[in-house]
């Protein structure tokens, strides 16, 4: 389950905005915020230039995109 807050603090701290890391995953802004928000979801694709734009580390790519739902 994407864990948007985790993934807003990845940006905020990397001075980045959503515009920038959804041009860079090939997205509009607006379908990056409806991915984030759970409208719809990322495909493979997508998270692999998210990640590599952002250079996150394996623990970060679980953290962020994988993190299991707790009830």
């Amino acid at each position: 389950m994407f864990q948007k807050n985790e993934f807003m603090a990845e940006l905020v701290r990397r001075e980045l905005t959503v515009k920038t890391v959804a041009q860079k995953a090939g997205m509009n802004a607006a379908t990056l915020h409806r991915k984030m928000n759970g409208e719809s979801d990322f495909y493979r694709g997508e998270i692999e230039k998210i990640i590599q734009f952002l250079g996150l580390s394996g623990a970060d790519v679980l953290r962020i995109f994988f993190a299991e739902k707790v009830a």
